[in-house]
């Protein structure tokens, strides 16, 4: 990449950074509120719902197109929420950061960026983390950019609440009873707290699981995180007054539905060849009329 496309580059992750870091310190985004890791949408029109990416970029532009994003992203009552692990995995991780700046620098109450595992590496290490060496091959300052990139992944939200409908998170839901009863307080200062507490690392990294321990969760095969249950899902439910938690984080047909209440969302394919990549869109009246994940998955498309 020459020398002007890497300041292009550059220029595009601070613009993005600064939209959000801006939304944090005031607290606002059109039809809600910003509280730190925290989003809060009380209004809206039309919602889509992108789940991990991983460097597939083919699959990000062909979801761009059917939900004309154009146009559905002039009106700042639409939202397009990703749900994060945008990098890794795929071959074009510099073009998906890219794309994504560009869409918040373009439209930036229109679009949400959301934190995945894959963009926390300083804080929770992991051995499939080849970014840095997609930005070796591509930029001549490789450390300065990638050192730019981690700024851009700290100023993305941990959690975002839809109404009293969705709740959204990457992984999962924290296990421990504190964050819950302190929802949405442990949620704004995840980032902030993650040396002294799990909310941040449970967030990004935790799945659901029918049969866990009898406190609620089991440690989790990943080496990091947690499997929590049906016990935890109901809790947080309660807590953030929502009916469905949509989630990414594991490969799936596009979609997987856990204990009725729970929506994983996918939409990654390149580096997946085994499964499909879906994503959603629905309008505030259909999303309304939802009562759980089931009734939620007819509103995945699968490409």
């Amino acid at each position: 990449m020459s020398e002007s496309d890497q300041k292009k580059f550059l220029a595009e992750l601070s613009l993005a950074s600064e939209i959000m870091r801006l939304q944090r310190q005031t607290g606002k985004i059109a039809g809600g509120f910003v509280s730190g890791e925290m989003i809060e949408i009380k209004e809206f029109e039309e919602l889509a719902l992108v789940g991990d990416i991983h460097g597939d970029m083919q699959t990000l532009c062909t979801i761009l197109n059917e939900i004309r994003h154009e146009k559905f992203l002039a009106n700042p009552a639409n939202k397009l929420v990703f749900l994060g692990d945008y990098v890794d995995r795929g071959s074009d991780s510099i073009d998906v950061l890219s794309a994504i700046c560009g869409l918040k620098r373009q439209h930036r109450d229109s679009v949400i960026l959301m934190r995945g595992n894959h963009e926390a590496p300083s804080e929770f290490p992991f051995s499939s983390h080849d970014l840095p060496y997609r930005v070796q091959d591509r930029f001549k300052d490789a450390k300065i950019v990638y050192r730019k990139i981690l700024g851009l992944f700290r100023e993305m939200s941990l959690a975002v609440k839809i109404r009293k409908d969705l709740f959204l998170v990457h992984g999962g839901l924290p296990t421990d009873l504190a964050s819950v009863s302190n929802f949405p307080a442990s949620i704004a200062a995840a980032q902030e707290n993650h040396i002294r507490d799990r909310v941040m690392e449970e967030l990004l990294w935790n799945d659901p699981r029918q049969h866990v321990g009898k406190e609620g969760w089991s440690p989790s095969s990943r080496g990091i995180g947690r499997y929590f249950g049906h016990q935890i899902t109901q809790r947080w439910l309660a807590a953030t007054n929502t009916r469905i938690v949509v989630r990414g984080h594991e490969p799936c047909q596009g979609f997987r539905i856990d204990d009725d209440s729970i929506l994983t969302l996918f939409s990654s394919q390149e580096p997946y060849p085994a499964f499909s990549a879906g994503y959603i869109l629905i309008s505030s009246a259909e999303l309304g009329s939802v009562s759980d994940a089931k009734d939620l998955s007819k509103h995945v498309r699968i490409l």
